[in-house]
């Protein structure tokens, strides 16, 4: 094992961190002419928010990669689904990012198409939920019990964080994304931790 595999996750996470102290986007609910006086008003700060959002995908990616890597060397498995999941997930947080930048870099659009576009934006939003969901319930299925049930837990939250907050219901807006956090945390410091322990182990399995 690599015992670097589990940093991948926590620059992750405090990346996502760092770019939810930026702030938040409007979303369709709101009308045309304050979602155009919102990206107006803060242009330059969204564009860095959504630059520095997409190059986030390099540690996600990474995470991936170790999620599956490990996955394969604790089951013995040569299923490729947490890559594919992993990779899927990287798409589509692109895709949450590169609507808002065209938000803020268009010339001079009509409220009528800043509404539109922040509405595919919140779909997009939705799918990235479902994404994590996917994401978290693969990454669950290589790990012990108690881990496996959290991973759970997060995938079955996300996955209604995405279909309840597009119908108004956004009482899981900030929960869900901080779940999926932690998961990701937990994973990243169990693998610094089983890495290094390793070289006391004498050869065994690690446990748990």
């Amino acid at each position: 094992m690599n015992r670097h595999d589990g940093w991948w996750g926590l620059v992750f996470v405090v990346g996502l961190f760092v770019l939810a102290a930026m702030g938040s986007l409007p979303t369709a609910a709101e009308s045309g002419e304050s979602i155009k006086a919102f990206y107006s008003a803060n242009r330059q700060l969204i564009v860095v928010q959504q630059v520095f959002g997409a190059l986030l995908v390099v540690p996600l990616l990474g995470f991936a990669v170790a999620m599956d890597r490990r996955a394969r060397e604790r089951r013995g498995s040569r299923s490729p689904w947490i890559l594919i999941a992993g990779c899927a997930l990287a798409l589509v947080v692109l895709a949450t990012n590169v609507l808002p930048f065209i938000l803020a870099t268009m010339a001079d659009p009509s409220p009528g198409t800043m509404h539109t576009l922040t509405f595919i934006a919140d779909l997009s939003d939705a799918a990235l939920f479902i994404a994590i969901a996917l994401f978290s319930g693969l990454a669950a299925l290589a790990q012990p019990t108690w881990v496996r049930i959290v991973g759970f837990v997060v995938a079955a939250v996300t996955l209604v964080r995405a279909f309840a907050s597009p119908m108004g219901a956004t009482m899981l807006d900030a929960a869900a994304p901080m779940l999926f956090l932690v998961f990701v945390g937990v994973l990243s410091v169990r693998m610094l931790v089983l890495a290094d322990a390793r070289p006391s182990d004498s050869g065994s399995p690690a446990v748990g």
